[in-house]
């Protein structure tokens, strides 16, 4: 595979031109999607989802309910509605998150009442392709992204991912459209002391890692991480 050298947008305008016009012409009006949680039931420890949601985004909040984390981190936060559906899933759960822009996290204020939750005044603005600050930020158990680092350079895709893998203290999981690089090689030399998990119930695409406490060789028994070919468009 080719890797690619530039990035699939303009991230200045990127807000303007793109991520908002999309959370409406595309999420919530060819779709018909809910951007935020308002009807699930929880049975037996087991999580069902009754609005309409995107089968990525029923994925993460799957996975984070059945690990059952006790905190969270999102890389590419944007507007934050899947915090917010996080909160609403796991009300103990601490928060935390990051975006490139300002105007991505503004848009959670300006559509989705995010002043209203205790985690708001957390998130920041953060390049994610650049290690500085990354200590400050601290440790996380579940650390994600979300159609994000398939929009990247390759370079920078690597970049970025080293900084989740920094910011985790035991979970990677990526909701990526896996041909949008090679991912099978970028996992294999950054996440070098994870292993896959493979437990997906709506997605097969989701990466999920978990960093090994066995004390083995980093680079002894990495898995073939790809098993599928499926083309994940991974919407916000």
């Amino acid at each position: 595979m080719v890797k690619k050298t530039t990035d699939d947008f303009t991230w200045d305008d990127y807000t303007e031109k793109h991520y908002e016009p999309e959370m409406f012409d595309i999420l919530q009006t060819k779709l018909n999607l809910d951007m935020v949680i308002t009807d699930f039931t929880e049975t037996d420890g087991e999580i069902t989802f009754n609005n309409r949601l995107h089968e990525n985004w029923m994925e993460l909040y799957y996975q984070v309910h059945k690990l059952g984390v006790k905190s969270v981190f999102e890389c590419g936060c944007g507007c934050a509605h899947h915090l917010i559906n996080i909160r609403k899933i796991m009300p103990g759960v601490d928060i935390n998150g990051c975006d490139y822009a300002q105007t991505q996290i503004d848009l959670g204020y300006k559509y989705y009442d995010l002043e209203s939750y205790d985690f708001a005044n957390k998130l920041t603005v953060k390049d994610l392709t650049s290690s500085e600050g990354i200590k400050e930020m601290g440790k996380h158990e579940f650390v994600y992204t979300q159609a994000v680092t398939m929009h990247l350079a390759y370079d920078k895709a690597k970049k970025f991912l080293i900084n989740m893998r920094d910011l985790s203290s035991k979970y990677v999981f990526l909701i990526e459209n896996i041909n949008a690089h090679d991912y099978e090689d970028l996992i294999n030399e950054v996440f070098y002391d994870f292993e896959r998990i493979q437990d997906g119930r709506y997605i097969s695409t989701g990466i999920l890692l978990k960093r090994r406490t066995d004390g083995s060789s980093p680079k002894t028994g990495v898995p073939h991480f790809m098993n599928s070919i499926e083309t994940n468009k991974g919407w916000l």
